[in-house]
């Protein structure tokens, strides 16, 4: 090929010299690296990874969340690949909890409430270089603060009836976190309860007595040392009824012979001979006691069904009155009673004809003044009655005869005096605790026979050392 030095331009030459400068560059290049290999050079040495550094939580940092993670900064100025052993613990010198941990980041779960923890890095690259960071430490928060638990498990439980006057109010209470607790009472009549006392440091609270048939309403609301509060709930219960009595033998107007009925619709209650008290009771919480009284006095217990007293006054001196009332008390199983009583009670213990005496006893005025009888008042001794007559012995007493066609009055003293059978009224009064010495008043039908002679003090005095209890 030819070429003619007249057609070469510009172009060309601009040709001609880049490939004269590329030939250049690539003999420099291989000329080179000859050299290179022939003169044993070495690599630069390795560099330990960087100080693991910014740690969050951060150093000495306090009220961080149970649940926080660890996070830190590293790396590696060779650009090795590297990898963390992480120290975790409560200890300030903490142990290992995980070996060739890729990234930046551990979770070490929920972690305790105010509670200091420690912790470090130690980064390793891939030629088995370390570098140890710097021993970190951080507290937890405070745990948050709960309400105190709900009251709860009330006595009385609500809506509980029959309870007793003096019981005392009691609920469970108590703080989830421990903390102390105080209460605020509120108890009253009212369906709002106001409130009774504030900052009970117990569970229990005495109301005192309560009223008898009648609905409470109370409530708590608790109080932490934190000042958070919990409203318990509203609760109600019902007090008891005092307990009923009622006597059930003798019943009024009824005439009983030996303890069984003979007449009922009787205008009298009238007893001859001995008889059952009997008395129904009862009670929201229980009966105690049943007891029974005659004129006031106390005469027998009974605490189990059913509630009875057998009553037999047999002795004259006992008890010389012909009326009498019969009264029995209920107690209940906190001592709340109630009482009935029957008054007027004719209880005849002498004279062995009923019809006879229940007539006198009906006739009343109206007998002693149809018939002859004798009253008497003053002092007695050792009065005793046999079928049809009475007996005694008088220090000194006035005496009063009547009848349609006799009234005679007088005074005797230190006699022994006889007449008929005790008709009443009769009211005595015993003298001393061993013999039958009473003063008072009765009636016998008929006149008053006395002995002729005077017995005079010898002879009271003899009745006295032989009298019986």
């Amino acid at each position: 090929m030819k070429i003619y030095n007249g057609k070469i331009n510009n172009y060309s030459a601009i040709r001609i010299s880049s490939v004269f400068i590329l030939v250049t560059m690539l003999m420099l290049t291989t000329f080179t690296f000859l050299l290179g290999t022939q003169t044993g050079a070495e690599p630069l040495p390795n560099s330990p990874p960087k100080v693991p550094n910014h740690p969050i939580p951060a150093n000495n940092s306090t009220s961080i969340s149970i649940l926080a993670k660890l996070n830190w900064t590293g790396g590696d100025p060779d650009g090795n690949p590297v990898t963390y052993d992480v120290y975790f613990g409560t200890n300030s010198t903490p142990l290992k909890i995980i070996t060739n941990q890729s990234t930046l980041i551990y979770d070490p779960g929920t972690m305790s409430y105010l509670t200091n923890y420690h912790w470090r890095i130690i980064a390793w690259d891939s030629l088995k270089a370390k570098t140890i960071g710097p021993l970190w430490n951080f507290t937890t928060e405070r745990k948050p603060n709960t309400p105190p638990n709900t009251p709860s498990n009330p006595t009385p439980a609500n809506g509980a009836t029959k309870v007793f006057r003096s019981t005392q109010l009691k609920w469970s209470g108590g703080d989830p976190d421990g903390n102390s607790v105080t209460y605020d009472v509120y108890f009253g009549t009212a369906s709002s309860p106001p409130k009774m006392k504030s900052n009970h440091s117990t569970s229990s609270y005495d109301t005192g007595t309560l009223t008898l048939d009648t609905k409470y309403y109370w409530k708590i609301v608790a109080w932490d040392n934190q000042s958070a509060s919990t409203t318990g709930p509203i609760w109600s219960f019902t007090t008891k009824s005092l307990p009923t009595v009622s006597i059930t033998k003798p019943l009024i107007n009824t005439f009983y012979l030996k303890d069984d009925v003979l007449l009922d619709k009787f205008p009298l209650t009238f007893i001859y001979g001995p008889i059952t008290i009997t008395a129904n009771a009862s009670s929201d919480i229980g009966i105690k006691k049943v007891e029974f009284f005659c004129d006031g006095k106390s005469i027998g217990i009974d605490s189990t069904k059913p509630y009875e007293y057998y009553w037999n006054l047999t002795d004259i001196r006992d008890e010389l009155n012909l009326t009498h009332s019969i009264k029995v008390v209920a107690y209940d199983n906190e001592d709340d009673s109630v009482s009935t009583e029957l008054t007027n009670v004719i209880k005849w213990r002498f004279h062995p004809i009923p019809f006879y005496v229940a007539g006198i006893a009906i006739g009343g005025l109206l007998a002693s003044n149809l018939m002859l009888h004798t009253t008497v008042r003053g002092l007695f001794f050792d009065v005793q009655q046999s079928m049809f007559t009475t007996s005694f012995y008088a220090v000194r007493i006035h005496f009063s005869t009547s009848g349609p066609f006799k009234h005679i009055r007088g005074v005797i003293n230190l006699r022994t005096c006889t007449g008929g059978i005790l008709i009443g009224p009769i009211t005595m009064m015993r003298i001393g605790p061993l013999h039958n010495i009473a003063y008072g008043s009765f009636t016998f039908l008929g006149d008053i026979h006395y002995a002729g002679s005077n017995f005079g003090q010898g002879n009271l005095l003899n009745y006295l050392r032989n009298a019986t209890p």
